[in-house]
Order: C-alpha cells, then sequence, then structure tokens
C-alpha cells in the first residue's frame, strides 16, 4: 500500500474518532445545562414558535444571532432535548477537524505532520469540551480555519498559474482561483456573525498582506483581483450585522465594557494588560482556566507532552518565518514552512487580543478559542522538522549511518510518536473519565435545576399549575410566567408556560384569591420553607401532600408536592 493510501485511512480513522468523541453521550455530557446555554435554547425556541429569527438578540448581554438560528433549526430536526441543544456545537467542531486537515494540505506539510495535528486536534480536551457546550463561540475556530483554507488554496493555485508549474487548465479551481479568494472573505465576513472575539480575526489577513506585500514581488500587480474577491465576499456576509451595529451602536461592545482591562479600579491599563497577557500565555503550559465549564481543575490548555512539541514548533516558527525574510532578501526562494508559520503566529498573537483586553475569570479560554488553529499547527510543526531530518539523513550520500544507528533513530522516533498518541488519550480519559463525573462539574453546569426542570416536564397538568420559588428567586409580578433560572426553564419547556411562577418573599397569599383548589398543584423549589407549605395545605385542604427526592441530584433533593 503505498503511503499517500496509508496517510488517507489514517486520517479517516483520526476523523471518525473526532466525530464519535464529539457525539458520544452528547445528551448526557456535560450533565445538566448552563445558564447561558439555556439562555440561547429558549431564544431558538422562542424565534422558532414566532418565527422571529434576529441578526443580534440583545438580551444577555447582546448575542450574534447565528448559532441561535441554527440552534432553532437543530430543535426543529431534533426535538426539544440536550442533544438537540449541543448536536450543533458538535457539528461545527466535526467540520473544525475537517477543515483542519484540508488547512493543513494546503500548507504542503508531510503526512505524519498533518496526522499530528489533525489528531491532537480531534482529541484535545480544549477543543473537545467546547465542542460538546451550546456556546456560539465554537463557530470562531470553524471559519477561521476554513477562511484560511480557501485562502492559502487560492494562493497555491495563483502561484501555479503564475508561474506554470503543475497548471492544468482542466481543474476548475486553478482556472477560477479567484472564488476561492471570495469563499475565504465569505466565511471571514460571516465570522462577525458568531462570537465577539471573532471581530479581531481580519487584523490576521491584513498582517498576512503586509508581509506578502514584502515577501511576494510585484504582489498587487498579480493578486489585486483576489484582494477585491476577499472584499467583496467579506462585506457580502458581514454586511447585514454590520449595518445592526450602525443602527444599534450600544450593541457592538456588549460585555466588553464590563471585562475590560480599560475599566480596571484597582490598577493602570498597562498594569491590566500584563497582567492579563501574563496569565493567558502561561495557561497554555502551567496554570490555565479556573471556570469548570471551561476546564478541568485548572489544568493548563496543553498537556506537559504536547506542551514541548509547541515549545519547540513555537521557536522553529519563529526561525522559519526569520529565515523567510532573509532569503527573500537574498532574492531566494520562501522555506517550505514559511507559511504556516507565519499564519500560525499572526493568530496565534491576534487570537489573543480578546482575552488580553478581558479582567474578568483570567486567564479565560473561551476568549481564546481563536487561538486553536494556531497552537495545533504550532504543536505539528516538528513532526515536520523531525521527518526532514530523517530524510535528509537517509538519502545523503555525507552521512550514511550504520544500521545500529538508523534502528535507535527509528526506536526513538516512534516513542516520540507512542508518547504523542498516548497524550491524546489521556487527554480523551480527561474529559470522558474525571471531568465528566466530577460533581464540580455538575455544579457549573447547574444539574440540580436542570433535574428539577426535568421532574417537572414529567408531571401531568392541572387547570391550574404554581412553581412555588425561594425569596432569592425574583418574580416579575407583571409576568408570572417568565422564570428567571434559565436552565430550569430550558429543562421544564414547554410544561412550565403552563405554570404561574410566585416567590415567598411576595405575599403570595393572593394566589388564593383566585386559585380553584379541587383542579390545581402546586410545586414548591427544594428548601422552600415551611411556612410557605403550611399556608397552601391550610387554604387547599383537599390536597395531598408528596414528598419526593430529585433524581440524580448531588446531593440528594427533597422536592413537596400538593396535589
Amino acid at each position: 500500500m503505498s503511503k499517500q493510501k496509508t496517510a488517507l485511512i489514517l486520517t479517516g480513522i483520526i476523523l471518525l474518532l473526532a466525530t464519535g468523541l464529539r457525539l458520544w453521550h452528547l445528551n448526557q455530557t456535560p450533565p445538566g445545562v448552563w445558564y447561558d446555554e439555556a439562555y440561547n435554547a429558549l431564544d431558538a425556541l422562542d424565534a422558532s414558535e414566532n418565527s422571529t429569527y434576529k441578526i443580534f438578540y440583545p438580551e444577555n448581554y447582546g448575542r450574534e444571532g447565528l448559532y441561535i438560528n441554527i440552534l432553532a433549526l437543530s430543535f426543529k430536526i431534533f426535538g426539544i432535548n440536550n442533544f438537540a441543544l449541543r448536536f450543533p456545537s458538535a457539528f461545527f467542531g466535526i467540520l473544525t477537524v475537517l477543515g483542519f486537515y484540508f488547512l493543513l494540505k494546503s500548507f504542503k506539510l508531510y503526512h505524519t505532520t498533518i496526522l499530528a495535528g489533525v489528531f491532537a486536534l480531534s482529541t484535545s480536551f480544549y477543543h473537545l469540551n467546547f465542542s460538546r457546550i451550546a456556546f456560539r463561540a465554537i463557530m470562531v475556530p470553524l471559519l477561521l480555519t476554513w477562511s484560511a483554507y480557501f485562502f492559502f488554496q487560492g494562493l497555491n493555485y495563483s502561484q501555479e498559474k503564475l508561474s506554470q508549474k503543475k497548471f492544468s487548465k482542466k481543474h476548475f479551481w486553478q482556472k477560477h482561483s479567484l472564488w476561492l479568494f471570495f469563499f475565504s472573505g465569505l466565511l471571514t465576513g460571516l465570522g462577525l456573525h458568531t462570537y465577539i472575539a471573532y471581530r479581531v480575526v481580519p487584523l490576521i489577513f491584513i498582517i498576512l498582506l503586509i508581509v506578502f506585500l514584502f515577501v511576494y514581488p510585484k504582489f498587487l500587480k498579480n493578486y489585486w483581483q483576489a484582494i477585491i474577491m476577499f472584499l467583496i465576499g467579506a462585506f457580502v456576509s458581514a454586511g447585514p450585522i454590520l449595518f445592526y451595529f450602525y443602527q444599534h451602536p450600544q450593541a457592538f461592545s456588549g460585555r466588553t465594557d464590563a471585562v475590560s482591562i480599560f475599566n480596571s479600579p484597582e490598577m493602570t491599563t498597562g498594569q491590566a494588560f500584563l497582567k492579563s497577557l501574563s496569565y493567558h500565555l502561561q495557561s497554555l503550559i502551567f496554570i490555565g482556566d479556573q471556570n469548570q465549564r471551561h476546564n478541568y481543575n485548572g489544568f493548563p490548555l496543553l498537556p506537559a507532552v504536547w506542551a514541548l512539541f509547541f515549545s519547540i514548533g513555537f521557536v522553529i516558527s519563529l526561525k522559519e518565518i526569520f529565515n523567510g525574510f532573509w532569503r527573500r532578501l537574498n532574492k531566494k526562494s520562501l522555506g517550505k514552512l514559511f507559511l504556516p508559520s507565519l499564519f500560525a503566529q499572526a493568530t496565534f498573537w491576534t487570537m489573543l487580543i480578546p482575552g488580553v483586553l478581558s479582567l474578568e475569570g483570567i486567564p479565560h479560554f473561551l476568549r481564546i478559542i481563536g487561538i486553536t488553529p494556531a497552537i495545533f499547527i504550532i504543536t505539528a510543526l516538528p513532526f515536520n522538522y523531525l521527518r526532514r531530518l530523517y530524510l535528509h539523513l537517509k538519502k545523503s550520500p555525507f552521512y550514511k549511518l550504520k544500521l545500529w544507528r538508523w534502528k535507535i533513530m527509528q526506536m526513538a522516533f516512534s516513542g516520540l510518536v507512542a508518547t504523542f498518541l498516548l497524550t491524546g488519550i489521556s487527554q480523551i480519559y480527561l474529559y470522558f473519565g474525571l471531568w465528566a463525573h466530577s460533581p464540580k462539574t455538575a455544579d457549573a453546569f447547574q444539574q440540580n435545576w436542570y433535574q428539577f426542570g426535568q421532574f417537572i416536564k414529567q408531571q401531568p397538568l392541572r387547570k391550574e399549575n404554581y412553581l412555588i420559588m425561594n425569596k432569592n428567586i425574583s418574580i416579575d409580578p407583571n409576568n408570572r410566567h417568565n422564570l428567571p433560572e434559565k436552565s430550569l426553564a430550558f429543562s421544564a419547556y414547554p410544561q412550565i408556560k403552563k405554570y404561574q411562577l410566585y416567590n415567598t418573599a411576595d405575599n403570595f397569599e393572593e394566589l388564593f384569591d383566585t386559585v380553584n383548589c379541587s383542579d390545581s398543584q402546586f410545586i414548591l423549589q427544594p428548601n422552600t420553607p415551611l411556612l410557605a407549605l403550611k399556608k397552601i395545605k391550610n387554604y387547599c385542604r383537599n390536597l395531598e401532600l408528596q414528598e419526593t427526592i430529585l433524581p440524580n441530584s448531588t446531593p440528594p433533593v427533597k422536592i413537596w408536592m400538593l396535589k
């Protein structure tokens, strides 16, 4: 079997692994549903039921509408459940892995390097975790990866056309490579509909343009049409949301004002910037995000073995960029690793900006999710160096090695590959074996609220249904069907819309003026004061008191019902 076929089979296996990891037990893991996930879900359900799809949803600090509108479609297809809630994220995560494979191929790296990069992304706890949570941020690495693929593939075909090397008029994309730049721009603009961190992505392409003006002779003359096509594609897709921000300028800043380093009351902007930058840089290798939804027990973003590869790859990428400039000054061709190194470094530093400009909850893995393709390109680069060194020694007439030395080298290389693979397997265990079963994770995703909502959903409805909440849950007296606990509201949907909501801090005795005791039921939030229970029982003496333990609650939670 040829090396290409072997590499293709291995790639297929890795892609199947990535798919399985992102879909396995998706309805159960993560446990529960976090507030922001539930908020997205409820907006999606409302949009679906009332056909009120929006470009931008201003509630909950403001959210771009693309993900929520796709979520509405998922509910229509799969029903209202956790699988439907998280399937879009899983699907986007799978597409990101596929796009990353094509991106690495467009850089013309060795098969070993491509396989290493795709495997690391597929099994990484970091990307796997966000591929299984209903956050719109997962679309950032997806669109960035695919827009970069079309961009560099367009660049490859354009260079072949200019040099007439390997150029075939029968190949559609070689004849019409400008369309690849259009698609790249289209996806770049579409990213503005996803998550606030994506707004810095255009800076990556600006950096590439500036560098290309220096390293490619007559770049503007040869590529002015490609630049125009890219810009047209970007403005076509970004136009609607840019127009929305023009009409609603306050929506553009949204959450950023509340967490910005520019609004720190305790330190100067410079001090806040340096603190945030240092926290985010060291989070890659030393101490990571402390938020259990984003990470496990503050582990670094990269496990130790991959962190070592990343550190070596980081130095390699800087060296390749420097050598590329030096070679161009001496009118020589760019090195083979110049483009992947340039893109990785530009993406890494650019996509750190959203995290570095914030001070709340740092280091914050979600805000820097855009560095995903960069860190795994850099992590895979040492394999390209090792493969090139191996081939150089094998073919060189000046460095003939004895058989036993070749065997040692092959064993060493096999050991590195095995260690790399075992690290990926450990990441899978970290997610499914440790993080998924941690009580801290259940608490982080409000599992008890979710289970309480599921319990309510299973109860048969009466003519009048009441949900009595504790005094710390604020209920709108003008809309007693609007539950502020979004996780509970989603998990009990749509039955929760039939309930009237009261809390024990209100003078909830007023409901007795209209309640029909003969055909009503009361469900009390766990830990509701006994006084509220006694008041209801004294008024509706015909109702029977039922006690039950909330299923799968940790620790066990008791629920009172009168029905």
